[in-house]
């Protein structure tokens, strides 16, 4: 198949083909788009074209469907330090999906960002090499994280404080670039890693290490939204019916991924972001984005505070996270709304 950057009318025509004409047709209407106007066209999403993660594919697909909401100025900015957090934090981004640790940490600190909801459950497994067979065996241990305020670093943290290990006293965090982890594993100058699409697929085709934790399938982990979508509270607050759409433009993308994934893999391909479609389609048929209507966003914003609560790296109550730092009314309306 020779592909190109396709339009949104033939993303759509091709859902319709395959049976899928009600998915995005029947969301809205013309006289939806026109019954409110948009405060602003602008939007800034996140994708790092130095170290891009697969599991949030739905947001460099995005850019499609931003068009038919009305988005004329769409652009992708890179993540600072790592963490997609941060560029909100900083101003950079005005929107973006990362894992839920890292948006309950800033909250914790009174920044003002604002949780929306969810994009899928699961997409990170923990690889070990042989002297580590459980998550308990990790005390004493070194893992690879790029930095102690990495995202990675505190769903780890997270992960081991919950089986009784103190993340500051049993373990030993390594900081070394994600690009660096695989091969630190194999010399042995780590014993574990956390690995996102598309590293874990790279490092099962090759024979490193092996898996002791995969949240998309081990208790309690699968049972929670493992990464969530938020805004800067400012461009929540002034501009509403953009917040409304802009997610939309991403859960729609979302089902893309879910009910078109060769459609969203081809697109993946020819925006640069996976490098070839089998790589795009391992990411895609292993994240269960079809989920997210299943999941209960707060309950997973509640989880992982208490995660980190109990890791001693915050100290509010999972509700006080939950009433400071989140707003799911978008979320929940869009939900009703694009049900088949």
């Amino acid at each position: 198949m020779i592909y190109r950057d396709w339009s949104r009318r033939e993303v759509v025509k091709s859902l319709s083909l395959a049976g899928g004409g009600v998915l995005l047709g029947g969301c809205f209407s013309g006289e939806d788009v026109a019954a409110e106007t948009l405060e602003t066209t602008s939007i800034r999403l996140i994708q790092d074209p130095e170290f891009t993660v697969l599991c949030y594919a739905p947001q460099y697909l995005a850019d499609t469907f931003l068009e038919e909401e009305g988005f004329t100025d769409i652009s992708y900015v890179p993540k600072i330090d790592g963490s997609e957090a941060q560029a909100l934090v900083q101003g950079q981004a005005d929107m973006s999906a990362a894992l839920a640790v890292d948006w309950v940490m800033p909250i914790s600190q009174n920044i003002p960002v604002v949780v929306l909801g969810g994009l899928h459950p699961g997409c990170v497994e923990i690889f070990a090499n042989d002297d580590v067979s459980t998550i308990r065996d990790l005390r004493g241990k070194r893992i690879g994280v790029s930095g102690m305020q990495s995202p990675e670093r505190f769903l780890l943290a997270s992960i081991a404080s919950h089986i009784g290990l103190d993340p500051n006293a049993d373990i030993e965090w390594v900081f070394a670039h994600p690009l660096e982890w695989g091969p630190m594993l194999v010399n042995g100058d780590v014993d574990a890693i956390a690995a996102f699409p598309p590293m874990n697929q790279g490092l099962h085709e090759a024979g490193i290490g092996h898996v002791i934790l995969n949240t998309t399938t081990d208790d309690p982990w699968r049972h929670y939204f493992c990464c969530m979508i938020a805004a800067r509270r400012d461009y929540v607050e002034a501009h509403p019916v953009a917040t409304k759409r802009a997610l939309r433009a991403i859960l729609q993308a979302n089902r893309l991924c879910t009910e078109q994934p060769e459609v969203a893999a081809d697109r993946l391909v020819a925006k640069g972001v996976a490098p070839n479609r089998e790589t795009a389609l391992y990411a895609l048929h292993h994240i269960p984005y079809d989920a997210w209507r299943d999941y209960d966003a707060a309950d997973s914003i509640r989880f992982y505070a208490l995660r980190l609560r109990e890791a001693g790296l915050i100290t509010q109550t999972p509700e006080e996270i939950l009433e400071s730092g989140t707003n799911w009314g978008f979320f929940n309306e869009l939900r009703s709304e694009l049900s088949l």
